[in-house]
C-alpha cells in the first residue's frame, strides 16, 4: 500500500518547498549541541528511575492500556523541564518541544525502524521531511532543524536505546546513541553521570555497538 503522505509524487513536491537548515551527519550536532546533549540523557535515565518507582505503586492488571506510556511522557518531560525550564516549549495540539541552540528537538517512542510511532498526519509529514515554516508554534525559528530525542520499549517492558535521531525526506538520515558522545558529566538533583545503568528492573541500553556500524558507513 502506498503511503499517502511520502509517496514519489507527494516528495517531488517537497523538494520544490523550502526546507529547514539541513544537519549532514550526528558529528555537527554533537559539535552543536555539546552543551545540551548530556543533560538529556541525565534526564532520560533519572525519568526511567522515577518512571520505574512510581508504576510499579498501581498493578499492572490495573492499568489503563496507554498508561506506561504516558506516565513515563510525563516524568521524561517533569526533568526535562526542571534543567531547560522555558526552554521547554509547549507548541500546537499540546505539543511539548524543546528549543535550544537553534535546534528543536522533539521527544517520542520509536520503533523498530526508528522512526516515531504516531499516526500519520500532514504535520508529522512535514516534520518528518524538514519542512520550513512555523510547525509548533508562532515564535519559533522556521528555519531550525528538527530532531528526535527517542527510545524504546523492549518485549520484557525495559524502557531502552535512547538516543538522537534526525529524519528527513520521510526516512531516518543518521542516528546517535549515547555510548559513541563524549558527554559532559551533569548533577541533576544527585551525581548522574551517563551512561548509567538506572536501579529497579528497567534496564537502559546504550547504541554502542549498534552506531560503530553507524560510524563505518558514513
Amino acid at each position: 500500500m502506498n503511503n499517502k503522505f511520502n509517496s514519489p509524487a507527494k516528495l517531488g513536491n517537497l523538494a520544490r518547498i523550502k526546507k529547514r537548515k539541513r544537519v549532514i551527519n550526528s558529528k555537527e550536532c554533537q559539535n552543536d549541541m555539546k552543551d545540551v546533549l548530556g543533560y538529556l540523557f541525565a534526564a532520560f535515565h533519572k525519568a526511567v528511575r522515577m518512571f520505574n518507582d512510581e508504576i510499579s505503586k498501581t498493578p499492572i492488571q490495573y492499568r489503563a492500556r496507554s498508561m506506561e506510556a504516558s506516565y513515563f511522557n510525563s516524568k521524561l518531560l517533569q526533568c526535562l523541564g526542571e534543567i531547560f525550564e522555558s526552554d521547554l516549549k509547549c507548541g500546537k495540539y499540546g505539543r511539548r518541544f524543546l528549543y535550544k541552540n537553534g535546534y528543536i528537538v522533539l521527544f517520542k517512542k520509536l520503533n523498530g525502524k526508528h522512526m516515531p510511532m504516531n499516526i500519520k498526519t500532514k504535520l508529522s509529514s512535514s516534520i518528518e521531511n524538514q519542512m520550513e515554516g512555523n510547525l509548533f508554534n508562532d515564535e519559533e525559528d522556521g528555519t531550525s532543524p528538527i530532531i528526535f530525542f527517542g527510545y524504546s520499549k523492549s518485549k520484557f517492558g525495559e524502557i531502552t536505546h535512547p538516543q538522537i535521531v534526525y529524519i528527513d525526506e520521510g526516512m531516518v538520515k543518521w542516528r546517535l546513541g549515547e555510548g559513541l558522545m563524549q558527554l559532559h558529566k551533569v548533577n541533576i538533583d544527585s551525581p548522574i553521570i551517563t551512561p548509567q545503568r538506572p536501579s529497579g528492573n528497567v534496564n537502559v541500553k546504550p547504541l554502542a555497538k549498534e552506531n560503530r556500524k553507524i560510524r563505518k558507513s558514513e
